[in-house]
């Protein structure tokens, strides 16, 4: 069954028994976060409270996902398996535990697959049939311009702002369909111009507040902190850290940049430790990436992968209130964010340079 990415809240209030198998397909991140997310909040109100995350590669083994099928929970909680492919496809061993796992799906388990677009080939696959006839799936396709342009229209006004036709023109081009970074541009404008208190409040947005918004070269969003990362440039990594922090910038998109940039260094590595040529790992980076890419991929040949990406997994739960140091707050993750960047970067976690 397929259910578009925007009617999915409304598609899962509406059962009565909640979905066991959830399959999220595409190549726009924000789309496929949120769609994730709202899975994970549904189903944690249905009582699947537990999680457990798979990434996959090459050398997966995918008899795990028939281990995590048949394991009893240890305080016998519903859990929720959260498998994110980041090839193309699964491959053979991957697509015959897909349709084994179909086979006898468990009841006290919700299957949240997650990959990158599926090619013509992909999409008749076995696979993606048993997939679409046994669950729901959630192709995310990138906006067109005007779709853009309707959902920025419908973000504004969920932050409170009620924007002139300029100013949504002028955040649509700003941001070239990037939902991520429309998103950065957003939460910006909500900080600057929506006051609490309704006396106070500024709803109004037109296009100069745009301009000055998104021209702002004090302001640093989720991009630079990346390039930093890959840079290995320390000191300018808590400088923008700080100031995302302060601007009250969306953990999830942070945390997102990050393990997207975590992702792309390890699966580089992962070519390069089989002999594909540098030159073309760096040919599949956008050209203005290429360098800072290039630098960090060279830093981070050897990095221990397993840890960094069990980082992204703790600091993704902390960030929703799970595990050990959740009652943390906060304060925590953003603590972990920048330990987390650091890492990537090639230094020890530290915090004694100035901002």
């Amino acid at each position: 069954m397929k259910v578009q990415a925007d009617q999915l809240g409304a598609f899962l209030q509406r059962q009565k028994d909640f979905p066991r198998i959830f399959f999220i397909s595409g190549n726009e991140p924000l789309q496929s976060m949120e769609a994730a997310d709202t899975i994970r909040v549904a189903a944690n109100q249905s009582g699947f409270i537990e999680r457990e995350i798979f990434h996959t590669d090459a050398q997966f083994d995918w008899n795990q996902l028939a281990g995590a099928s048949n394991a009893l929970s240890l305080f016998s909680e519903k859990k929720i398996l959260d498998v994110r492919v980041t090839n193309k496809s699964p491959g053979k061993a991957g697509s015959q535990a897909i349709r084994d796992y179909l086979q006898h799906i468990p009841d006290d388990k919700v299957l949240i697959l997650q990959t990158p677009k599926l090619d013509r080939s992909a999409t008749n696959s076995a696979w993606v049939k048993a997939l679409d006839k046994n669950g729901v799936m959630i192709l995310v396709w990138e906006l067109s311009a005007p779709q853009t342009m309707s959902w920025v229209v419908k973000r504004m006004k969920m932050a409170g702002m009620h924007p002139a036709p300029d100013a949504v023109r002028l955040l649509t081009e700003r941001v070239e369909g990037n939902l991520l970074a429309a998103t950065q541009e957003i939460n910006k404008l909500k900080l600057l111009h929506v006051k609490n208190g309704q006396d106070k409040q500024v709803t109004e947005i037109n296009e100069e507040m745009v301009l000055a918004s998104v021209s702002d070269s004090s302001r640093f969003n989720v991009f630079d902190f990346a390039n930093a990362v890959m840079l290995g440039d320390t000191h300018r990594i808590q400088h923008i850290h700080h100031n995302l922090r302060e601007e009250g910038a969306a953990i999830q998109l942070v945390l997102w940049t990050l393990t997207d940039l975590t992702r792309q260094l390890y699966d580089a590595s992962f070519k390069l430790r089989n002999g594909l040529p540098e030159s073309k790992v760096i040919a599949s980076v956008p050209r203005p990436r290429q360098k800072p890419f290039q630098m960090a991929l060279r830093r981070m040949q050897h990095a221990h992968w397993p840890e960094l990406i069990q980082m992204n997994s703790q600091i993704d739960r902390l960030s929703k209130g799970q595990g050990e140091l959740a009652n943390k707050g906060m304060s925590r993750v953003w603590e972990d964010l920048l330990e987390l960047a650091l890492s990537l970067a090639g230094k020890p976690s530290f915090t004694d340079l100035r901002i």
